[in-house]
């Protein structure tokens, strides 16, 4: 650790307890004095006042004759017991969704990480500078326009609102208007949706579920009717989005580079891959989307067939 110059007491306090909290080893008494450039007794007393308010969350003890100093901190509800590590995954987890949020939540949570970095890490100088991760895409939606859209969204989700939505189809000029219950937002394919049930005009009565392509709608008003009814569940681990009840359904590939594609994936959390003794695999699968997954057969050309 780098060695501090001469700094007031509540400096070296701050600075102890920093170094506590962000690494729960166990540090020498010896090593912090150096590091905080402090006497043994004022360190003790800085180790007593940090006692004072932490109380049995600060441990200590000897490994022979060396004293040592660690930060255990009790889980409480609504309490963070963070680590540099927790940062990392956090990173990880912002890498990974970074192609589908608007810039308006990009910038907040590299706001907030940076924050928590500052707050239990002692080197934080290269945080958000680089990614691990990258994505190639031959063409994405930047979600940045609609991000008033999606928090209307989520809001109703939350409050079981149902709400106004002004929508134009895919291929169509004409703006539709639905009445609609949200209960989650789903992506596929490089889009978010939103997916949910159709209402009837009394607004207590479902129709059907169906979703929207988040980008393809004008506008969204939540409603203060409350949705009375339960919506069916919605396999998050399906072959592609809700348009019916669960079906299942046998598709023949080919020996060669289809099912080995196929053979190397997961498709839908229902699914079995066997060998047809011919060199090719039969895949069956449990899904809610029949047109998308028909659609999904005629990519692979004569490769791949429909059994059932």
């Amino acid at each position: 650790m780098k060695k501090l110059d001469d700094s007031s007491y509540g400096s070296k306090l701050l600075r102890l307890f920093r170094i506590l909290i962000s690494d729960q080893r166990r540090h020498y008494l010896l090593d912090l004095k150096e590091t905080l450039n402090c006497s043994s007794q004022t360190l003790i007393r800085l180790i007593e006042e940090i006692e004072r308010e932490v109380g049995e969350s600060l441990e200590f003890g000897k490994d022979g004759r060396k004293r040592w100093y660690k930060m255990s901190p009790l889980n409480k509800d609504g309490r963070l017991n963070l680590d540099s590590d927790d940062i990392k995954f956090f990173e990880i987890c912002r890498d990974l969704a970074e192609p589908y949020l608007p810039q308006q939540v990009k910038n907040r949570v590299d706001k907030k990480l940076w924050e928590l970095s500052l707050k239990i890490s002692e080197e934080t100088q290269n945080f958000g500078d680089d990614r691990n991760f990258t994505f190639f895409s031959k063409g994405y939606i930047d979600y940045s326009p609609f991000f008033s859209m999606i928090t209307i969204l989520l809001d109703a989700i939350k409050g079981h609102n149902i709400c106004v939505v002004r929508y134009r189809p895919s291929g169509e000029k004409d703006i539709h208007r639905h009445l609609f219950a949200p209960c989650k937002i789903a992506c596929m394919s490089g889009a978010l949706y939103v997916l949910g049930s159709y209402m009837e005009s009394d607004l207590k009565t479902p129709r059907y579920l169906t979703n929207f392509a988040i980008h393809r709608i004008v506008s969204v008003d939540k409603t203060t009717f409350e949705i009375t009814f339960p919506i069916p569940k919605i396999e998050s681990e399906s072959f592609g989005l809700p348009w019916h009840e669960p079906r299942t359904f046998r598709i023949k590939f080919n020996p060669g580079k289809s099912s080995d594609y196929v053979k190397e994936r997961i498709w839908a959390k229902h699914q079995k891959i066997t060998e047809d003794g011919e060199g090719g695999i039969i895949l069956e699968i449990v899904t809610s989307s029949e047109p998308e997954l028909k659609a999904w057969i005629r990519s692979f050309g004569g490769e791949a067939k429909l059994l059932s």
